[in-house]
């Protein structure tokens, strides 16, 4: 038994330790698929928050269209008050409104005085006296509001709106908004004072010696009290009209910040289409090396995938359907 020959050593030698960029290449596939994920995720998101901004705009847009109608029906019913003042007055024969009935236990002298004056006086003196909505300090917010106002090509107003603060065209409505409701409030009493006063004139006996002259004199106080309404709701109209503005450059801001937001969900599907081709082609690579199936069966279904979001970003006028 001693002669017998040694068992020969297996030719087989033992598996070399990998190197550390074939670990990698093993993991890749892997990596870039989850990447390819995070993209598409994200692009999702990026486009959740277009819609957001793009259903902003359009409340904005509403906001704007209601100004604008309130500024037409209030020019309108300026209308009707000159109208109907100037029947009244040709109806009178040209009777000067005295306001001679007094008023007791209703406003103060000075009250009265400011009523009587915004009834009778024009320009500075009468009422209500001039006003416009607090001015626009920014000039990115001015350059937006001249390019509407000359109806610029839509791309150069949405450039231009994009460089606009959402803050502050905000602050800017919220201010202009204040404004008006401030000046409806310092307007109110002198208006429902100067209306009491024109309603007083009517009060006179028809049976009095002077009755015609009396008449002739409440028909003008009328004529001087519808005078005072158009020139009221011609200064409500340009404060509506300058806030419907507003509410317009606001709507161009909304909508340039949807399309920022659009622009970046576009750019992350493409993002997420290169990394879903990265790990296509690293798992042929790694099947190739492998010769494994199941790698190869991946890679295929990964290069449907591919193809397919390839296809979605077609210009729907290249379809053939």
């Amino acid at each position: 038994m001693a002669d017998d020959a040694p068992a020969t050593p297996p030719n087989d030698k033992p598996e070399e330790p990998k190197s550390l960029i074939e670990k990698a290449g093993a993991a890749l596939p892997i990596a870039l698929t989850a990447l390819a994920t995070v993209f598409a995720s994200m692009s999702n998101g990026a486009l959740q928050e277009a819609m957001y901004w793009k259903s902003q705009a359009a409340q904005d847009q509403s906001k704007s269209t209601n100004q604008w109608s309130l500024a037409g029906f209030k020019r309108d019913r300026a209308l009707i008050m000159q109208t109907t003042a100037v029947q009244l007055r040709a109806s009178s024969g040209y009777a000067p409104a005295k306001f001679d009935v007094t008023l007791k236990d209703v406003a103060t002298p000075e009250e009265l005085q400011k009523a009587r004056a915004w009834l009778t006086e024009r320009g500075e003196k009468g009422g209500p006296p001039p006003v416009k909505l607090p001015d626009i300090e920014d000039e990115k917010i001015k350059e937006l509001r001249d390019a509407i106002e000359h109806r610029e090509p839509e791309h150069d107003l949405l450039k231009k709106a994009g460089r606009v603060e959402m803050a502050k065209i905000t602050k800017a409505i919220d201010a202009a908004e204040k404004f008006t409701e401030d000046t409806d409030k310092a307007w109110t009493p002198t208006l429902n004072l100067a209306n009491g006063w024109v309603r007083a004139q009517l009060a006179f006996n028809p049976d009095d010696p002077d009755a015609a002259k009396k008449s002739a004199s409440a028909t003008a106080a009328q004529a001087a009290g519808f005078d005072l309404e158009e020139r009221r709701y011609r200064a409500e109209s340009r404060l509506n009209q300058g806030i419907g503005f507003l509410y317009e450059i606001r709507t161009k801001v909304s909508a340039a910040e949807s399309d920022k937001h659009r622009k970046k969900s576009e750019f992350l599907s493409y993002a997420m289409l290169v990394a879903q081709i990265g790990a296509v082609a690293s798992s042929l690579a790694l099947a190739r090396k492998q010769k494994n199936v199941l790698w190869l069966f991946a890679a295929m279904v990964g290069l449907v995938s591919v193809v397919v979001g390839g296809y979605a970003f077609i210009p729907p006028a290249l379809l053939p359907f």
